[in-house]
């Protein structure tokens, strides 16, 4: 039975728009054309946008296509990973901010294929388009700010677990894209030569600047990133595993409402809790897993109790393991930055008994691992 109330249906924040039309008529296809009418007007606006957006990426592409071809991408980027609302944001802004580095911004991941062209002037034109702060969490959102790459490569190639947030019905044929383990050779062919076309492009876009990357789904896809960079460097941000699983099903409930293109199952909204230990459990064990094959040299893990409030000496050891130069130049920069969020408070949420033994239940290995306590009370 489908769910007798749609929230929020006039949202036009959905994560496929700014996808050229030839990739979102894949995207409907593979979900065979099942878009329910309480949101053709999603559709028609995300169709509308592809339209301008594939005579500008045709644009683009004859602009820097060869150039892009004939890079190589030097230096590596630097990979955050972690489980959402673990963090990651966070390390990935403060990382992002050394004048060394870059990070994805949202209009880059918004606009893949265009970014080049209309970095300048569309985020002053549509500065207005987006709202103030992030729905589920406070932080404040804009054009600049540091976006996950996935949000891109969802437009490049469909193959994502956020298209199982757009299309409920056939939410278990996206699970795959979490680790690509039961993807195909060609699949993880074209996952890698996408994910080294956009950072090329970003690139460009930023000098040649060391690009940090941060996607919560790059922790299930070590493998695939250690194919493309032997060298690569990770820092793993983890969280007391109550307070990440009540904050994903908060975030869940607001961004899952947001990209619907089908009126969902009720099944499916109260399928969100188990879904979602799901999700979780594939990542975290190919991240658990997979740690084991980057270098010890390569790898720092900072729980995010105690990175909050010592984050300066944390970024120091960072900087110290992975030799990345100028620290002193960044840490004159970061700490004022550091200064100006004092004050800022997380979502608090609820967790009951119940909650926390399913969480106990499903997730142990992450507990085990980094020795979270079951009777965590805060």
């Amino acid at each position: 039975m489908r769910v007798a109330k749609v929230e929020n249906r006039w949202s036009q924040d959905q994560l496929i728009a700014g996808a050229e039309l030839g990739q979102w008529l894949k995207v409907l296809k593979a979900a065979q054309w099942n878009v329910s009418p309480v949101y053709l007007h999603r559709a028609a606006w995300v169709t509308a946008m592809s339209l301008a957006t594939s005579a500008l990426g045709r644009i683009e592409e004859a602009t820097y296509g060869k150039r892009i071809a004939q890079m190589t991408v030097d230096p590596t980027p630097l990979f955050v990973v972690g489980h959402w609302r673990s963090g990651t944001t966070h390390m990935h802004d403060l990382l992002g901010r050394d004048p060394n580095h870059t990070y994805t911004t949202v209009w880059q991941v918004v606009f893949p294929t265009t970014f080049l062209t209309t970095g300048r002037i569309g985020p002053a034109i549509l500065k207005r388009a987006l709202p103030s702060r992030r729905t589920y969490d406070n932080m404040s959102m804009g054009w600049d700010v540091p976006a996950e790459d996935e949000i891109a490569l969802l437009k490049l190639h469909g193959m994502s677990f956020y298209g199982a947030l757009m299309f409920p019905d056939a939410h278990a044929q996206y699970e795959k894209y979490i680790d690509f383990l039961e993807a195909t050779e060609d699949e993880r062919r074209q996952w890698k030569d996408s994910f080294q076309w956009f950072i090329k492009k970003v690139m460009i876009a930023t000098g040649g600047k060391r690009v940090v990357v941060k996607s919560c789904p790059h922790s299930a896809r070590i493998r695939m990133i250690l194919d493309l960079y032997p060298d690569a460097r990770f820092i793993h941000i983890h969280r007391h595993p109550y307070r990440v699983f009540a904050s994903m099903l908060h975030m869940r409930s607001k961004v899952d409402w947001e990209n619907f293109f089908q009126r969902p199952e009720q099944s499916f909204i109260d399928f969100r809790r188990e879904h979602t230990a799901i999700i979780g459990e594939r990542l975290y064990t190919r991240l658990i897993q997979d740690r084991k094959l980057i270098p010890p040299e390569n790898l720092i893990e900072i729980g995010y109790e105690d990175f909050c409030g010592n984050e300066a000496e944390h970024l120091a050891r960072i900087y110290r393991q992975f030799n990345l130069p100028d620290h002193d130049r960044y840490e004159a920069i970061i700490r004022p930055y550091l200064r100006s969020l004092e004050g800022y408070k997380t979502n608090k949420l609820s967790i009951d008994q119940d909650l926390k033994d399913f969480i106990w239940d499903r997730w142990r290995p992450v507990f085990e691992t980094y020795g979270y306590s079951r009777e965590y009370n805060h």
